[in-house]
This record gives structure tokens, C-alpha cells and sequence, in this order.
């Protein structure tokens, strides 16, 4: 080959590879920017978590607050039902006694 030749091929190698750096470059800024929208969108994304769960937080406590005095009312109120089984019983038994003590003295001739 002449020296021509080889230096047409030359430039033309000199072209396309600058072509190629510039396209490289144009596309490095691209997913550059794309990449930076994506990291935005992620950043906000974070935010509307974090006030999401705050806000979960927030209504699990309001949760945790009810059935606490839920607890404590309905052990209120089975100490109260128990005690007034216990008080029923014991009229119970005492009336029982009662009828008892009746029947023993109409069996028994005194």
C-alpha cells in the first residue's frame, strides 16, 4: 500500500473514533442525567416512606393506647362479674341452707 493510501485509512480511523468519543460522551451525559432523575425519584420515594411509616407509628400507638384501656376495662368488668357470681352464690347457698334446714325439721319429730 502507498503511504497515500495508509494515510486516507488513517484519517478516516481518526474520524470514526472521534465520532465514537463524542457519541461516548453523549451518552455518558445521558445516563448521567438518567441516573441522577433516578436517584431523585428513589429520594422521594424514601420521603413518602419515612412520613408513611411515621404516620403507622403513629396510629399503632393509637392502637396499642385502646387496647390497653380495652384490657383494663374488661378486667374491670370480670372482677365485678365475678364478684357478683360470688354473691349470687353465696344467696344461693344460703337459701339452699334454708330450704335444707326446712326439710330436715318437717323429716325430724322434734
Amino acid at each position: 500500500m502507498d503511504s497515500e493510501a495508509t494515510e486516507e485509512i488513517k484519517r478516516h480511523f481518526d474520524v470514526v473514533a472521534e465520532s465514537l468519543r463524542v457519541e461516548v460522551r453523549e451518552l455518558r451525559q445521558e445516563l448521567r442525567a438518567e441516573i441522577q432523575e433516578v436517584r431523585v425519584e428513589i429520594q422521594d420515594v424514601r420521603r413518602h416512606s419515612d412520613v408513611i411509616a411515621e404516620s403507622l407509628r403513629s396510629e399503632i400507638r393509637i392502637v396499642a393506647e385502646g387496647v390497653t384501656g380495652l384490657d383494663e376495662k374488661f378486667t374491670r368488668e370480670f372482677r365485678n362479674v365475678r364478684e357478683e357470681f360470688r354473691e349470687q352464690i353465696g344467696e344461693v347457698k344460703s337459701l339452699l341452707r334454708l330450704s335444707y334446714g326446712e326439710l330436715d325439721r318437717r323429716i325430724k319429730p322434734s
